[in-house]
């Protein structure tokens, strides 16, 4: 099972998205609880941005969740928001 830690920023930025998309509170919730569960299942598209050590996870299709790990059982959420951010 995957520990997780929320940024400041991740925190911030989470509140900002959820009031803007109140709609994909449940999305949000489910794709958290499946990375819990198990951080490489295939619907979490989970990715490794080029050249830093920030990882990404979906949310939908264009909505993602920035994180890095900490070590293999921690995660550090960083931020959330398009997948362009």
């Amino acid at each position: 099972m995957i520990r997780i830690l929320y940024s400041s920023r991740y925190l911030s930025s989470r509140k900002k998205f959820l009031k803007n998309n109140p709609g994909l509170l449940n999305k949000t919730t489910k794709a958290i609880s499946l990375f819990v569960k198990n951080s490489k299942h295939p619907s979490l598209n989970t990715e490794k941005l080029k050249g830093t050590p920030i990882w990404t996870m979906r949310i939908d299709r264009g909505d993602r969740i920035f994180f890095s790990w900490i070590d293999s059982n921690t995660a550090l959420f960083i931020d959330i928001g398009e997948h362009d951010k």
